[in-house]
């Protein structure tokens, strides 16, 4: 029996060996394949994952200029605007202030004019009141009691017309 369980060994380990070698030639090649074919798609979506990081981060600071630059043009634009709007505000204000000067002077014109017609109707009454005084003058007879009385009277019409 001794003997009969070493050919036994034998044949079973020549059966293993059978074994291997068509499961290496068959199975073995194939899984490595597998593996090596995962490995090799797992290392591109690694690679490809890398690139497109790499890729964001550059959109990203990309977009950071672009943002930074779109700050930049908006504040350089409100700053023209205010100057524009300054510039409008001081020309609106020396428009006022000469509209007012303009109409303060035709005001004093006014005045001036109303002033003169004023003066000029006052000669004219006053001349009107001489004339009447030469008239009630030389109606009456002429002395310096006369005299005084009319230029009396002739002020009190002359205080009253005023």
């Amino acid at each position: 029996m001794v003997l009969n369980l070493n050919w036994e060994i034998i044949w079973v380990f020549v059966d293993l060996l059978i074994l291997l070698l068509l499961m290496k030639k068959f199975l073995f090649g194939r899984v490595t394949k597998l593996l090596d074919e995962r490995a090799k798609g797992v290392t591109e979506t690694i690679e490809q994952a890398e690139s497109q990081l790499a890729q964001a981060q550059q959109q990203k600071q990309e977009y950071t200029q672009q943002l930074a630059q779109a700050r930049s043009e908006a504040a350089g634009i409100l700053d023209q605007a205010r100057k524009q709007a300054e510039l409008a505000y001081s020309r609106r204000m020396e428009e006022a202030e000469q509209d007012v000067q303009r109409r303060n002077d035709q005001a004093a014109r006014q005045r001036q004019a109303d002033r003169e017609a004023m003066l000029a109707e006052a000669r004219q009454q006053v001349a009107g009141l001489v004339l009447l005084t030469t008239a009630k003058v030389s109606q009456k007879t002429l002395d310096a009691e006369t005299d005084r009385a009319m230029l009396d009277a002739l002020l009190e019409e002359v205080g009253d017309g005023t």
